[in-house]
């Protein structure tokens, strides 16, 4: 798995003009639903980030033709990222039929990112693994014991191993709305579609913005959409004038038509749903050059059991970042 990332990072940089990378941000993403005192379902996500710029070029790393203008800026992206999915009892040490599976899920990204000040594309693949050598029945245990809470016991019958190969690719839009009282407006749609033996699936959506100061970037977003979150219009653009500080408040909505998904299908009582809506609202600060995301996501029933047992009541994302001078 190491090996097919570092040489997609290789064969990139060697296509790429004598421009040096250079190091953008870093980020740490952490999304669980210890923010609504439950523990079942999505229950944990985590993704540590880097990102690299190349330098504004009418030459593309990406060579989509859908962005609308021809100067653009490339980006290159690194990522290590987990996430955990859990039934309801986790007491529970036989295999629990209607409900979903345990499963864990590692994997290596690597993206490749063009932006205008109009609109952005992003390409990424993830190269994992499903199941127990994912490590998420020990990490998950682990911090159970360390918070005094139970152990999840039922982890024998999470999915089996599985390599996972998985591309994701997104195009965001970035309209800047009239100011009110010096209050600044954003709108950022998008549309996207993933495609590997994790998932199969096509979503579109928008984010709306509103405050002061909001950052020069395409928005938040979960590491369900496959993208990087808060990507620059343009290298340094969110630290050119570090007086300023950003206060905003984010509100998101967007849909989802899932063809495969390696969590829910086929497992025994188990109906998953094709098709979903999701929620979020959110908070984003920043100051000189760090800054804090927060938000709540609520998605609509991904299968039909969900529920049967304790209500669902969404996750907390949390995204802590750096942006380098």
């Amino acid at each position: 798995m190491k090996k097919i990332v570092l040489f997609l990072f290789l064969v990139n940089f060697l296509n790429a003009s004598e421009e040096l990378f250079e190091l953008e941000k870093f980020s740490f993403s952490m999304e669980n639903d210890a923010n609504v005192d439950t523990d079942f379902g999505y229950t944990h996500g985590a993704r540590i980030s880097l990102l690299f710029y190349r330098g504004d070029t009418q030459e593309s790393l990406l060579n989509i033709p859908f962005t609308s203008s021809n100067k653009t800026n490339n980006f290159i992206s690194f990522a290590y990222a987990n996430q955990m999915f859990t039934p309801y009892d986790l007491k529970q040490t036989q295999l629990i039929k209607d409900d979903r599976p345990y499963a864990g899920y590692s994997y290596m990204e690597i993206g490749l990112h063009q932006t205008t000040k109009e609109d952005t594309d992003s390409l990424t693949l993830q190269t994992g693994v499903v199941g127990p050598s994912s490590g998420m029945e020990d990490l998950q245990n682990y911090f159970h014991k360390h918070i005094d809470a139970h152990d999840a016991s039922g982890w024998d019958n999470q999915l089996e191993n599985s390599f996972i190969l998985q591309l994701n690719y997104m195009h965001k839009w970035r309209y800047v709305l009239p100011n009110i009282s010096n209050v600044e407006s954003i709108l950022i749609p998008y549309s996207g579609i993933n495609f590997g033996n994790a998932s199969m699936k096509a979503s579109a959506g928008a984010q709306y913005r509103v405050g002061f100061n909001i950052p020069k970037d395409f928005g938040t977003n979960s590491m369900n959409e496959g993208s990087f979150s808060s990507l620059p219009m343009e290298t340094k653009t969110i630290v050119d004038d570090l007086s300023k500080w950003t206060l905003c408040l984010n509100f998101a909505t967007g849909t989802n038509l899932v063809a495969k998904d390696i969590f829910l299908d086929d497992w025994y009582e188990v109906d998953r749903n094709y098709f979903n809506l999701y929620l979020s609202v959110g908070i984003t600060a920043r100051y000189k050059n760090f800054s804090i995301d927060y938000q709540h996501n609520y998605y609509s029933k991904d299968y039909e059991q969900r529920g049967k047992y304790k209500d669902y009541k969404g996750y907390g994302f949390l995204i802590l970042s750096y942006s380098f001078k």
